[in-house]
């Protein structure tokens, strides 16, 4: 399979998951096949990361249809599981598609997905970004408290919790880093 075959097969997924005259299903298993190809791909296609985001983050913002915005939450919250790279270029649109679900959205299953696409990537990702990323740690970690101070189910406040406790300790090790104190003995 050539590079243009791979081209002409994301372009034509991606078209299909936008074709509203397909089924619902149909679209919700289009966006699991590029799911599928980053982790078969092993991030060896960063040229189609960006791609592959736009679509799930356009499904998941512009859809009225529940379950197509629920499978695009949901194919997000596994790329932040092992897209390191990719993801950094979307995670401002990330956030605040996270942040329009959790307090603006009303499905219930909508707003867990959205927890657990921060969750995973605060699980996921290098410690030391969260210090180069300093705004969006800022917004996810206000994201996050507000959610567990005031989210109605119970299982999205405790995940929020669980991932605001995560993030929290990642904070501390930057701001108060542990301190080595090191004896030598040197004899002349």
């Amino acid at each position: 399979m050539t590079w243009n075959d791979t081209q002409n097969i994301l372009e034509r997924i991606t078209f299909e998951i936008h074709n509203s005259k397909r089924k619902d299903d149909d679209r919700a298993k289009c966006m699991e096949v590029l799911v599928n190809i980053i982790k078969i791909t092993n991030e060896m296609l960063p040229k189609y990361e960006c791609q592959i985001f736009n679509c799930l983050l356009k499904c998941a913002q512009n859809q009225p249809k529940e379950i197509l915005r629920i499978s695009s939450l949901g194919c997000l919250g596994d790329l932040c599981k092992f897209c390191k790279y990719g993801i950094i270029a979307n995670i401002q649109e990330i956030v605040e598609l996270c942040e329009w679900t959790l307090f603006e959205d009303q499905s219930s299953v909508a707003k867990k997905a959205a927890i657990v696409i921060l969750a995973n990537f605060i699980e996921c990702q290098d410690k030391a970004l969260f210090h180069e990323l300093e705004r969006e740690t800022l917004k996810i970690y206000r994201i996050l408290k507000k959610v567990s101070s005031v989210a109605a189910n119970d299982e999205v406040r405790h995940r929020a919790l669980q991932a605001l406790n995560i993030l929290s300790n990642i904070v501390r090790e930057f701001m108060f880093p542990k301190t080595k104190i090191r004896h030598e003995i040197k004899i002349l």
